[in-house]
């Protein structure tokens, strides 16, 4: 089973009305998985800058996969 801490934000109440509204009664649970996908969005954001930096190595990986194919 998942635990959860108890937190406290401060947040602009239109936001706060608006997550309100939208989380039909688990404000939690709707924050929660707001931060989940805002965490993953800039992960991936991460690992693009990475990949542009780097040159793209994961297309040698890709290039073998389709090696294996034919």
């Amino acid at each position: 089973m998942a635990t959860s801490e108890k937190v406290t934000v401060s947040l602009p109440p239109d936001v706060l009305a608006a997550a309100r509204a939208a989380s039909e009664g688990n404000l939690s649970a709707y924050t929660a998985k707001a931060l989940k996908n805002q965490a993953v969005r800039d992960a991936a954001a991460a690992l693009d800058a990475w990949r542009a930096e780097t040159g793209d190595p994961l297309d040698d990986v890709y290039g073998m996969a389709e090696e294996d194919e034919r």
